[in-house]
């Protein structure tokens, strides 16, 4: 059973991966379209990291940004795989491989809610949905 605050830390924590994710490929991209989306989606989750933290702090909790630890890993990663292969096709997969895993995480976070704050469920609506556009947004780079 999920209540509000965890929800929001939740939506919270996967903003901020997804900003982070964002700029460890963002320097390694060639393409100005893909560049554009890229700097579109990272716009869209710091207006979802904000509106969630803005949510926590009027229910008396401090937002909790991801463990150090998730960061490197992210960072570790985007640059292992970029070093291997840093063609725009290449980014915009693993753009598309973090926001599925979102997706899963999202939907099931939202099944398992049983607050009854429309602005919660509502911004955790808008993260799946952010998560999905991308999606769609990075095919046409692949």
């Amino acid at each position: 059973m999920m209540k509000d605050v965890e929800l929001l830390q939740y939506i919270h924590k996967t903003a901020e991966m997804g900003i982070e994710g964002l700029q460890n490929v963002e320097r390694q991209i060639r393409d100005g379209a893909l560049r554009d989306a890229v700097d579109r989606q990272e716009a869209e989750y710091r207006e979802i990291s904000r509106a969630s933290g803005d949510l926590l702090r009027a229910k008396g909790e401090d937002p909790r940004d991801p463990g150090l630890m998730a960061k490197l890993s992210s960072e570790v990663m985007s640059v292992m795989q970029t070093m291997a292969d840093p063609s725009d096709s290449k980014i915009a997969e693993m753009v598309i491989q973090g926001n599925n895993m979102g997706i899963t995480k999202s939907l099931k976070h939202l099944h398992d809610y049983q607050g009854d704050d429309p602005k919660v469920r509502g911004l955790a609506e808008k993260l799946l949905k952010t998560e999905q556009d991308n999606v769609e947004e990075m095919k046409p780079f692949l």
